[in-house]
């Protein structure tokens, strides 16, 4: 689950703004260079190359093996990458020139090679070049064109239409989006995706089954269809079964499932038409995990809310926030993103701290233990 701006960033569930509103930052940047997948997380360090960390049963470490590590496993084979993007078993690459490598589960086809066998290493997907961005979803995946069209192709798993070719065949190859108008960002969430389009309103596709596509029914859809009531949005986020949308006056709205108060809304009712987070009026960033969302605020502390099975919250306990509540102890935060159960952060001096679930080492602190607050990720630098 993963979402993408078209300057490049890749990151599981997380997006700057775009053309106004929340400045978006460099391509290459911190925003860009941060992924958390269902139990693992990618980085891509200075210098441009990548490491990763956490569950690896399906090769989604890249690291030629089915073995999971606690401490971040640099990759072979890449540099110059400017991006990553995990998915819930899969994860993808950026590449300088925009070329696109893939890595991991494959069962519907989402790493691109054209088959359903895994990839421990990673493999370069033929058909994509210019990329701008990348998304992965729960077992899709998504890239937005640098081209003057700034259409979008997405393969993998579709049984719910979620590559937005119109039908429900799963693809192992890139297919365009079905009349999808210019777009500036792409998200990924479990079996939906939306773009944010450059007139700043939003499309979604896929399933729908809470309403995580926003368009006031509970009708899945093959092919991008409007979001109701959003306008002047400048970054999307998409979870599981809800999606978010940061808006130029610095708040959020959210829409779909709701069962854990993921839409922040003060509620556990699910909503198929945006509804807005309480409190949250100064947010420059917002990442969107399984089930809770994180934002980012102008001040560089952190928001989070939602589910807080495993602490992923991070406020220290494990108890579901309907609203935002403050993450203590980060400063100067610039990306964040959200896993299943698990959240990290980078800060400006290039440290990466995450929290929550660690049953596959995805927090990267060297141990296999859970923690509701913030812990440094050895030995990585943004």
């Amino acid at each position: 689950m993963t979402v993408a701006r078209r300057s490049g960033s890749v990151l599981a569930l997380i997006v700057l703004g775009c053309d106004g509103g929340a400045p978006a930052p460099a391509p290459g940047s911190a925003m860009d260079r941060l992924s958390a997948g269902a139990g693992h997380t990618c980085v891509v360090e200075r210098g441009g190359g990548v490491s990763c960390w956490g569950s690896n049963a399906d090769g989604q470490l890249g690291d030629g093996t089915e073995t999971d590590s606690p401490v971040p496993e640099r990759l072979t084979g890449l540099a110059g990458i400017r991006g990553v993007a995990a998915g819930s078993y899969h994860t993808c690459a950026l590449a300088g020139d925009g070329g696109v490598f893939c890595w991991g589960w494959n069962v519907g086809g989402q790493v691109g090679d054209g088959t359903i066998d895994n990839r421990l290493m990673p493999f370069q997907v033929a058909g994509l070049a210019s990329i701008a961005a990348i998304a992965m979803g729960s077992y899709h995946s998504c890239a937005l064109h640098g081209d003057d069209s700034r259409g979008e192709s997405c393969w993998g798993q579709n049984t719910y239409g979620q590559l937005g070719s119109g039908s429900d065949m799963n693809s192992g190859a890139p297919v365009g989006v079905f009349s999808l108008p210019p777009s500036t960002a792409i998200a990924a969430g479990g079996r939906h995706s939306c773009a944010l389009l450059v007139d700043r309103t939003v499309q979604c596709w896929g399933g729908n089954d809470v309403g995580e596509l926003g368009d006031g029914t509970l009708d899945a859809h093959a092919f991008p269809e409007p979001v109701t009531g959003i306008a002047g949005a400048t970054a999307i986020a998409t979870g599981f079964n809800h999606s978010c949308a940061l808006l130029a006056d610095r708040t959020v709205q959210c829409w779909g499932g709701n069962d854990y108060g993921q839409l922040g809304n003060g509620t556990k009712s699910g909503s198929p038409l945006p509804v807005p987070v309480g409190g949250l009026t100064t947010a420059v960033a917002i990442a969107a995990g399984y089930n809770h969302n994180c934002a980012v605020v102008e001040d560089g502390s952190v928001q989070c809310w939602g589910s807080d099975t495993a602490g992923q919250l991070g406020d220290g306990s494990t108890y579901d926030s309907v609203v935002p509540i403050p993450v203590p102890s980060l400063s100067g935060v610039t990306a964040i993103a959200g896993g299943s159960f698990h959240t990290c952060a980078a800060s400006a001096d290039g440290t990466v701290a995450c929290w929550g679930s660690n049953d596959s080492g995805q927090l990267g602190d060297g141990t296999m233990t859970g923690r509701s607050t913030p812990a440094t990720v050895a030995g990585v630098v943004l």
